[in-house]
């Protein structure tokens, strides 16, 4: 057990360390009484050592306010103050969404060293379309109850959601999670209270930052943020999926293709598929490995440069004026994004003209839902509740079983089999876990 642990150390058993970062910890442990899995989360409550704006305080305390049964939940928590250490206590979910991601069978057309039949191949595809709707839907039905609650995560993206093996989506990680309309009394506890006309723009990861953060502002729609990351974040389902080497830098993005489309998988040519040295990476949709001005350029090169006509509000960013970009139009997403299932692709070209105001009239495809998140003016990114009800998802949508009837929108039914299997089996299908 690690040494650190003080209190209530005899309720659980320490059994390995888990992934850990600039700003928390985690273990794997299981409970001495009844027995259960759970993850031990762990951050300092010093101020001076703590990565601003990160504040595990304010995650427990929101954290143990709500409750969504796509949103994790906590069983305990204890401070040990010799260390100056919280440690809360979360059910232990052993699937991520990029391990789904990353996997070759995870697509409309799976990859193999094998050719399929056409019937394998359209079977193939409906459980695509159909699995990626359950796991979209649900995160979206996360985001609508937080919003609705005036919660803003601040860091969605595939590395925060987990998926447990009955098919249930749980989003994690409140570090930086905004609380709208909270007097000061409220945030007193609090490591870092943030208020409206000082909100932190150091916020989101990577590629999945709204390009409004990028340029400094201390003012923003957090809601907004979100809705853009969870763009981003939908996009990654349909991205290339790339075969890498160990010892390869994979942290690249699409831009790295040159003019071509890339197609659904991307082999490099002096890499044997089926190598135990090899692994699969499914490509972000945008670059954020190159600091936020190359960031920046890697969204503006996919979806325009700013202007005037497309995003009213850029001159009035604090940052805006401080860097010219050279004047990229806006490129149709479906051939960035080749694992599109089919018939999201439509049957007529992408509309670019007024990408940054979409119509109100909505398509029932992938692309059409994904591509209503990604638009400059924060105000016209649809909200969640309205995306629940877009016309991709199925009336009938595949869901965990004894999934609430109460977060399933109206007009929308659950079924909780395809072919014979439920979500959670077709999950572990897909990523190897099946025994």
């Amino acid at each position: 057990m690690n040494s650190e642990f003080q209190e209530d150390d005899d309720q659980y058993e320490i059994i390995e360390e888990g992934p850990a970062s600039t700003v928390s910890r985690t273990w794997t442990a299981i409970g001495t009484g009844e027995p259960q899995w759970v993850a031990i989360k762990s951050a300092t409550v010093t101020k001076k050592f703590s990565m601003e704006p990160h504040d595990i305080r304010k995650e427990l305390r929101i954290l143990s306010s709500i409750s969504h049964p796509n949103v994790i939940n906590t069983i305990n928590h204890t401070e040990d103050t010799q260390w100056s250490t919280l440690y809360i206590w979360m059910p232990f979910i052993p699937m991520s969404l990029p391990e789904l991601l990353a996997s070759p069978s995870f697509a409309p057309r799976p990859y193999s060293l094998s050719p399929f039949d056409d019937e394998i191949l359209t079977r193939a595809a409906s459980r695509f379309d159909a699995i990626s709707q359950s796991l979209v839907y649900q995160v979206i039905s996360a985001l609508a109850y937080l919003h609705g609650g005036g919660l803003a995560h601040r860091d969605i993206k595939p590395n925060n959601i987990l998926l447990t093996v009955d098919g249930y989506v749980k989003l994690i990680d409140f570090g930086i999670v905004w609380k709208d309309s909270e007097d000061a009394e409220a945030k007193s506890g609090d490591l870092w209270p943030e208020y409206p006309d000082k909100m932190y723009f150091e916020v989101s990861t990577g590629p999945y930052r709204a390009p409004e953060l990028l340029f400094g502002t201390r003012t923003y729609d957090a809601f907004a943020i979100d809705l853009w990351s969870l763009g981003a974040t939908i996009a990654e389902f349909f991205t290339p999926l790339r075969l890498c080497s160990d010892d390869e830098d994979v942290l690249r993005g699409p831009s790295d293709e040159g003019n071509h489309p890339p197609g659904p998988f991307i082999i490099p040519k002096n890499i044997l598929p089926g190598s135990p040295e090899t692994e699969w990476y499914r490509d972000s949709l945008f670059n954020g490995k190159r600091g936020e001005l190359g960031l920046a350029w890697s969204i503006f090169k996919v979806r325009g440069s700013p202007t005037s006509a497309n995003w009213p509000e850029f001159e009035s960013l604090p940052d805006a004026k401080g860097v010219n970009f050279i004047d990229a139009p806006p490129v149709p997403l479906a051939p960035l994004l080749p694992n599109l299932p089919q018939p999201s692709t439509g049957t007529k070209d992408e509309d670019l003209s007024g990408i940054h105001f979409p119509h109100d009239d909505m398509e029932p495809f992938a692309l059409d839902l994904l591509s209503r998140f990604l638009v400059y003016p924060s105000m016209n990114r649809i909200k969640a509740t309205r995306a629940l009800s877009h016309p991709w998802f199925a009336d009938k949508i595949l869901l965990p079983v004894s999934y609430p009837a109460e977060f399933i929108s109206d007009g929308k039914r659950s079924t909780v089999e395809m072919e014979g299997k439920a979500l959670g089996q077709w999950l572990q299908i897909m990523m190897g876990h099946a025994s």
